[in-house]
Order: structure tokens, then sequence, then C-alpha cells
């Protein structure tokens, strides 16, 4: 039995590799900066076999096989370290991905946003018409989580693999797909002309059929999660079904019995007549489909967003206040802007919360800088109304899901 070694097996992808490998035989050993064994994600690794060692060096020996890490873990990490003095191969997630996958039958879909919602919609899809594939995610999808699961991988018994496929850093380049999505193309981790060159080399990479977003369709699909960018989403899983032969009565059937992914407009909770809302949403596009989408129901939107890195909020300064701007002119509410997420390491920090504050500030946005949580929570409970929405923004900070839950259980009682 091969042994592989995580480096921050808590990330968002690397948790699904390791459920996957673990699922596959592997004996999967693992380490983590923000391990709590209490917590729902490493109990289930716990139970299906993973063995966690602190992140020092002491869970790789000379029986690991190769260890993986992502794009998060710094070159002097202790594990590195230790794997690069033993001679054990170091793999990044997407080429241990591809190693899982191997020869079979690969469907990729891609995008600046959405490719989450997409790749579950469509793996959902796939479940419902019997082709039982495996699923590879970047967040759970609510018909499959589970106590015992999180739902964000399905290990399934054909051949098929669908994996959500990450431009960020550029490792969605590894794979070669034999039909592939491209929901949208917008400016985040890299200019625009940047990444039309990326998406078009990924788009040559595919053997089959690629569906470019958005698409338009006069399909009839009803999608339960709200805003117009999920029915985009939707449209996307749908033509290539379509394309691939599907007929549409199942698959609008199928649509229609997804119930969402997990932090993608999910409410946390109703209290006092105000919804509570969580949503991953950390760049621009994803910031203002996620306004608009809460707007169409909600007449006033307190929101508050923490920027998930330095680099990110420096690139994209100029599109942010410009998301915010538009939104707030067009819908008025309340805007607090945490601090930027800093989970250690070495990091040049250009631009931070302040600034944005005051930038938005400058155009007549009413954005406010919160210190910490217990500062958020005094405002949104002074200021949220019945009738009015909660909607919180931003991606890998762990502590942003938990707050919404709380925020809803615990409404003014503290």
């Amino acid at each position: 039995m091969r042994r592989i070694h995580f480096i921050g097996i808590g990330g968002v992808g690397m948790n699904g590799l390791a459920q996957l490998a673990a699922q596959s035989g592997y004996e999967v050993t693992g380490s983590d900066r923000a391990h709590d064994a209490s917590s729902e994600l490493f109990r289930c690794l716990h139970g299906l076999g993973v063995t966690m060692f602190p992140q020092d060096g002491s869970g790789i020996s000379g029986d690991t096989a190769e260890v993986v890490f992502s794009t998060a873990i710094e070159s002097d990490n202790a594990d590195v370290k230790k794997a690069e003095a033993l001679g054990i191969p170091l793999l990044h997630r997407a080429e241990f991905l591809n190693e899982l996958i191997g020869d079979a039958p690969l469907i990729a879909v891609a995008g600046t946003s959405g490719k989450t919602t997409t790749t579950g919609m469509l793996g959902w899809i796939f479940e419902c018409l019997g082709k039982d594939p495996t699923v590879y995610n970047g967040a759970a999808v609510l018909n499959w989580k589970t106590k015992e699961r999180p739902g964000n991988v399905r290990k399934g018994n054909s051949d098929l693999w669908i994996i959500e496929a990450d431009e960020s850093d550029r490792s969605f380049l590894t794979f070669h797909p034999i039909h592939s999505i491209i929901t949208n193309i917008s400016k985040d981790h890299y200019e625009l002309d940047e990444l039309h060159t990326m998406f078009d080399r990924f788009e040559r990479q595919t053997s089959g059929t690629v569906i470019r977003g958005p698409i338009e369709s006069d399909s009839a699909l009803h999608v339960a999660m709200p805003g117009s960018h999920n029915r985009e989403n939707a449209r996307c899983a749908a033509e290539l079904c379509f394309r691939l032969g599907m007929e549409i009565e199942p698959v609008a059937e199928a649509m229609a019995g997804f119930k969402g992914i997990e932090r993608r407009l999910e409410i946390t909770g109703c209290v006092e007549g105000i919804t509570i809302i969580d949503d991953y949403a950390h760049n621009p596009a994803k910031i203002g489909a996620a306004l608009a989408a809460v707007a169409e129901s909600h007449a006033t939107v307190h929101a508050y967003w923490r920027p998930h890195g330095f680099k990110a909020l420096h690139q994209c300064m100029d599109e942010l206040t410009a998301t915010f701007t538009s939104h707030w002119n067009a819908h008025g509410g309340s805007l607090c802007i945490l601090p930027v997420y800093y989970a250690g390491g070495t990091v040049e920090r250009k631009t931070t919360s302040a600034d944005l504050v005051d930038r938005l500030n400058s155009t007549g946005v009413p954005a406010e800088l919160v210190v910490d949580y217990a500062d958020l929570r005094k405002r949104l409970e002074q200021r949220a109304r019945e009738g009015d929405a909660i909607l919180g923004m931003g991606a890998r900070d762990p502590q942003l899901p938990i707050f919404a839950k709380q925020l809803a259980c615990e409404w003014k009682n503290s």
C-alpha cells in the first residue's frame, strides 16, 4: 500500500484529494496548521483512516512514497524540507490528481467564476442519469454532504471523472480532458490578456467538446440556487449534457433536484425575519454576482467581506471599488470590511483593507473597517431589521462560515 502525505490536508483542494486517495486504497497521512480533531472535516478524514501529524516533518519517513502540496505551501515548510532531505518526490496537488485519474476519461470545468457550482451540477446530473462518475470539487455538493462525508468529492464505480480545474495557479493546464466547460473569464489572479491565453491553451488541450459560457439557451431549467449567475452555470452544465446526447427532460429533472453548493449563497439561518447568507465570493465578478442575487429578493442588504490575500486585494482594487460602488448606488444597505486574511508565510502588504475602505468612502459607499468578528457582530445586530438580508463573503478564512452559522444561532445573545 503506497503511503501519501498531504501538507495542508485541511485545505479546500487538498482534503478532497486525501479522501479520494484513502478511498482508492492509499495509506494517507497529513498535516495542517489549522488541525482541529473535533471539526467535522477532520473527523471525516480520521474515519477514512487518515493519520494526522504536526506540520514539523514528523509525518514523513522513508516509507512515504510521495508528498503532495498546494501553491499555498511555502518552500521553507518543515514537511517540504523533510521530503527534500529524504529524496521523496514532491507533487503539486494537480499533479497528484492527474496521477489518480490516469488514463480514465476526464471532463474538466474551468473558468474564473462558477466552476465549483457548475462542476457540482454536472456531477449530480451524471449521477442521476446513471453515469456513476468520480467527482472532485472545490466545495461540498449539498446533495452529497452528510455528517460522515464533507460532500466535495464523490467516488464512483465507472471510469469517468468530473473535476473542477483551477486557473489561479495555472494548474488546470496539467489536464488534457476529453470534454471541458469554460464558464467565463474575468480579471482575478491574472490580467485579462494572460487569462485568455491560458484558457485558449486549455481549450486546445481538450480533445472533444468544449462549452464556453455564457450560454444562450431556450431550455427551461428550474434552478434552486438564486441569481442570474447560477442560471448561467446551469445552462453551461446542461449544454454539455445535451451535446453529449442526453435528453432534455431527465437533465432538467436532475437539475431541479440539485440543492446547491456549500458557501455559495448558502442560507445559514433566519432570525427575527432577517436572512443570513454565506458566500465564497472573493473576486469582483463573484462579489457582484452574490450582491445582485441577494438583492433580487431583499430590498436592503448588509454585507461584509474579508479579502483573502494582500496580493489579490492590490491587483483588483479598481475593480473591487467599481463593483461595490455600483451595488450601493443601486441598492443601499451597509458594508463592513474585515482585515485581510493572513495565514502565515512571506507576503508583501502593498494594500490593506483600510485602503479599500478609504477608496469606497471617496465614492460615496458607506464602507466601514471592522477590527474583528466581535466588532462585526455588534454592528450587524444594531442595523439589520426584519426583511433585510445579511450577506457574508470571502475565501480561505475558516472562521467565515463558522461566524455566519453562529450569527444565526446566537443572535443578540452574547
